[in-house]
């Protein structure tokens, strides 16, 4: 009789990833190296400032940055990167926090970006948020307005706020003496910004582990300025100080190094066409039924994941079935499969399907689009 799951002794089902790299689904799946890796390192004992220096030398290499540091998640980088940037490597301001020592307080930040934990995580190392712009649009301009002498850093949402005003908002700040803190959680790929971003001047950039580099979920990458790197490891775990909770083990730095070194490894643009292969196939499978209509959006036309494309299934009046019982009968059936989607719409995103599975899902899908 075969073992059971470690999932199906829970009572729990797993499902086809259609959604993305979503945290609350699980963020990626990484690939048999990585975790091959975290299992390598789970065998010996290592010093784990030493692992985490090496590793993020290697890192740093291959990015080109100045310096390194593997984070608990992208989250806990935006807080590691505040607390940097209030305390820095000073070991009785790292004690302090969130007691700023010092006039420089403010931490500059956008109302595009609904994360509102990543505001919090400043609050929480002692920053007094100084917000800008809307919850639609922020721009240059609002950064000039607000920057001056108590500023600590100035926050920048890649994403949600576009590539090509960082360069202007760098100069901005850096004329003030205001390091810049690049959010750039989901925004990999493309490859490049690993290598740009701190090219151009981002003092601090930060990354997720589990999403575009599929990498450890509970992991993610700091890149930028040596001091401010190296303030932010000293904020952190295994150091007492703010960060000592947001712990990183031997196996996340085994997992993100693996995931950095196969990241630059892949044939980017082989695998983006993938992508858009998976789509193709899954829109082809129901764009003749009655009452569909099939779209797509392109690689690097959406804002998470930037790289991602996307197919979309529209219903008409006369589609055969509704898009939200379409939604809960590829949930339901077996295997589950999760799409995003509207009351009219559905939504399929190649990027976190597996080898095989975009077939699963374009004979699923017209199973259920045609009640067969």
């Amino acid at each position: 009789m075969a073992t059971p799951s470690l999932y199906s002794r829970l009572g729990l089902r797993p499902f086809i990833n259609g959604c993305g790299t979503i945290t609350t689904l699980g963020g990626s799946i990484m690939p048999p190296r990585v975790v091959e890796a975290m299992v390598e390192a789970s065998r010996a004992f290592v010093d784990l400032n030493e692992f985490q220096a090496r590793a993020s030398e290697r890192i740093a290499a291959l990015t080109g940055a100045e310096a390194a540091y593997i984070c608990s998640g992208a989250a806990s980088g935006m807080l590691l990167a505040g607390a940097a940037c209030l305390a820095g490597a000073d070991p009785e301001r790292i004690q302090r926090l969130p007691e700023v020592m010092g006039a420089r307080r403010d931490i500059v930040i956008s109302l595009v970006d609904p994360h509102y934990y990543v505001h919090q995580g400043f609050e929480l190392c002692g920053g007094r948020l100084r917000r800008i712009g809307t919850p639609e649009r922020v721009t240059p301009d609002d950064y000039a307005a607000a920057l001056g002498p108590d500023c600590a850093a100035a926050v920048f949402f890649l994403g949600c706020q576009p590539r090509t005003d960082i360069t202007e908002v760098v100069q901005l700040a850096h004329a003030h003496g205001v390091p810049v803190i690049v959010d750039a959680a989901a925004q990999l790929p493309p490859r490049a910004n690993l290598t740009d971003l701190p090219a151009m001047g981002v003092d601090l950039s930060v990354f997720s582990g589990g999403k575009g580099l599929f990498g450890p979920q509970s992991s993610g990458l700091i890149l930028g300025r040596r001091d401010l790197v190296q303030a932010c490891a000293l904020n952190s775990n295994p150091h007492s100080a703010i960060g000592r909770g947001m712990k990183v083990g031997k196996e996340e730095i085994a997992g993100l190094l693996t995931a950095v070194e196969i990241f630059f490894e892949q044939d980017e643009e082989a695998l983006i066409a993938e992508w858009q292969r998976r789509c193709r196939l899954i829109g082809d499978a129901v764009a003749d039924l009655p009452g569909i209509q099939v779209r797509y959006t392109p690689p690097f036309a959406n804002r998470f994941p930037p790289a991602s494309p996307l197919v979309h299934v529209d219903f008409g009046a006369d589609a055969e079935v509704g898009a939200g019982e379409a939604r809960q009968a590829l949930r339901d059936g077996e295997p589950s499969i999760l799409v995003s989607g509207s009351d009219a719409s559905l939504t399929v995103g190649p990027q976190t399907l597996q080898d095989g599975e975009a077939e699963v899902v374009a004979v699923r899908l017209r199973a259920v689009l045609t009640r067969s």
